[in-house]
């Protein structure tokens, strides 16, 4: 079998022991009962796993860190380098000017008893450039192959972060930003490739790893752009001389990334191989040739000229030209086809739901408990966020799989998404708990108090977490749905392009909900929790239209 109907058979639906049971519960057809049991056995026999191509994931390891790193390490300084270009004078709006240069920036405060937004962006032109050409870069991978395209995306960020830390203006600021978000299409890449080097046995340890990886790029670049900013004032004894570093304050953290970057290229410019099915048999068929002519002979080739009868020698030559690749279909017969239809209302659902408790969780912690928050430290937050953040990597990289191999991939998605009505349906309770150990707390017994509330505050994250493990779930279920290998990388290009607007939409939504819920006291100031509510079962309710 050629290498690309090898990789054709992976989107075929069937393939998938969820498959039958759940397409025979929506189109109402009876199962035999005898059909259940077989699959319910194949659910339950081990199969043995393709061993990973360790080499090429690393170097799509290597090659998706850079990108969380180039990206996070702004986050420390933007304010302040906002506020010394003078791009404002008045410093409640300078949130309102980050935001238009990171993807989300929410700043709430409390005075006198009233909760207010009064700076929110979520108008990046880093997520409006990536969103109108996410989906290009996909459909380019299928033509020219996933590496190229992957080696000008990364190319284009080192360049972006470079001329972001030498940036003087606002205008810079944006522009190199601007670039940033266009030449963002590694997320696509990475995850085509994925689809095309793994198989059902293996898959799910491939694609827990990105979850891992971004995070793991998340703290890098946090602590580059935290400890490399201004370092000639900091670090005068290293940096003191160098003028540029003077000059441009926040280069030095700009230039190591782009570094990172650059060497994320080179790694993947020597070794990493082409995945993408038509350029893997081009290239068998180009080597297969190069053999054969390299071992002919007079007698040989002329034999080859002559018609084919007894006796004739069988070559590669004598093969058959392969079939010209199918034309990648179009926009909209992808969003016709309702595979490829129900992944996308279910990663916009999963990126919303996600997005927003993200942000809410984190205005909840810090209102005071008499408006219905937690009164949490921003210390106390960014530490428990942390630990979230390690329990994260460690539920992607040792219980995924497993729960994906006992479960099966449709099954656990729907377990996972039905954790997160749960979680918002929490929130209120923990408003109570923390009245009630507030009320109750004495310089004796504070301790005690604070414990029982963190606990609940843990239980309500940890939920959260196992609950974000649908992202592994739904990548695998995008990468099924693709009506051909041709399309996978516009499939996925798709469903980034859905994911953008999730993301940029819900920090607003939920932020003002929140505001107005708490400010108004609306259903006693749980409004927000009761939206969330519905629209996390929404978020489940699409995981049963699946069929694949």
């Amino acid at each position: 079998m050629s290498a690309t109907a090898q990789t054709r058979v992976q989107f075929n639906p069937k393939a998938d022991p969820d498959h039958g049971s759940l397409s025979s519960s929506i189109s109402g057809t009876s199962t035999p009962a005898s059909l259940e049991d077989d699959t319910e056995q194949q659910l339950l026999k081990p199969t043995p796993k393709t061993p990973l191509p360790k080499l090429q994931l690393a170097i799509i390891c290597i090659s998706r860190l850079a990108e969380p790193i180039a990206y996070t390490q702004i986050f420390p300084y933007i304010n302040q380098m906002v506020e010394e270009l003078h791009v404002t004078d008045k410093p409640s709006e300078i949130g309102f000017y980050s935001g238009l240069v990171v993807n989300e920036n929410s700043s709430l405060y409390h005075q006198k008893g009233r909760l207010k937004n009064f700076s929110y962006s979520q108008d990046s032109l880093f997520a409006i450039a990536q969103l109108f050409t996410i989906y290009q870069w996909g459909r380019l991978s299928d033509r020219i192959g996933r590496k190229p395209v992957l080696l000008m995306g990364l190319t284009g960020v080192a360049l972006a972060s470079t001329c972001f830390g030498l940036s003087n203006s606002f205008i810079g600021m944006l522009v190199s930003r601007c670039m940033a978000g266009a030449l963002s299409g590694n997320a696509v890449v990475v995850l085509s490739i994925l689809g095309e080097i793994t198989d059902e046995t293996n898959q799910a340890q491939a694609f827990s790893l990105t979850g891992v990886i971004w995070s793991v790029g998340s703290i890098i670049g946090s602590t580059i752009g935290g400890l490399l900013s201004h370092p000639a004032e900091r670090y005068p004894t290293i940096f003191g001389e160098i003028g540029i570093l003077k000059s441009r304050p926040y280069f030095l953290p700009c230039f190591v990334s782009a570094s990172i970057t650059a060497s994320s290229v080179l790694f993947a410019l020597i070794f990493l191989e082409e995945s993408l099915p038509s350029k893997v048999e081009e290239k068998r068929r180009q080597k297969a040739l190069s053999i054969d002519s390299g071992a002919s002979t007079p007698t040989l080739t002329s034999a080859r000229s002559t018609i084919k009868g007894y006796g004739s020698v069988p070559t590669s030559l004598d093969e058959p030209a392969p079939p010209e690749p199918a034309p990648a279909p179009s926009l909209t017969s992808l969003i016709r086809d309702y595979n490829v239809r129900a992944v996308l209302i279910s990663t916009f659902l999963l990126n919303f739901i996600c997005g927003s408790y993200d942000v809410v969780f984190t205005l909840f912690s810090y209102t005071p408990v008499s408006l219905g928050g937690l009164s949490r430290t921003p210390s106390e937050i960014g530490i428990a966020l942390a630990f979230m953040g390690i329990f994260g990597i460690f539920l992607s990289l040792f219980v995924f799989h497993y729960l994906h191999d006992r479960f099966g991939v449709l099954r656990l998605y729907k377990a996972l998404m039905s954790l997160f009505p749960l979680c918002f349906m929490f929130m209120p309770v923990l408003s109570q708990i923390a009245r009630f150990c507030t009320s109750r707390s004495t310089s004796s017994t504070s301790s005690l108090f604070d414990g029982i509330l963190w606990a609940a505050i843990l239980f309500d994250m940890i939920l959260t977490r196992v609950g974000g493990m649908s992202y592994s779930c739904n990548m695998i279920l995008t990468k099924r749905c693709a009506p051909s290998a041709e399309s996978l990388g516009a499939t996925f290009g798709l469903a980034q392009s859905v994911s953008s607007i999730a993301r940029a939409t819900a920090p607003a939504f939920v932020s003002s909900l929140f505001a107005i819920s708490i400010e108004k006291q609306i259903l006693g100031g749980n409004l927000v929790w009761l939206v969330m509510v519905i629209i996390a079962y929404f978020g489940v309710v699409t995981v049963k239209g699946h069929r694949i």
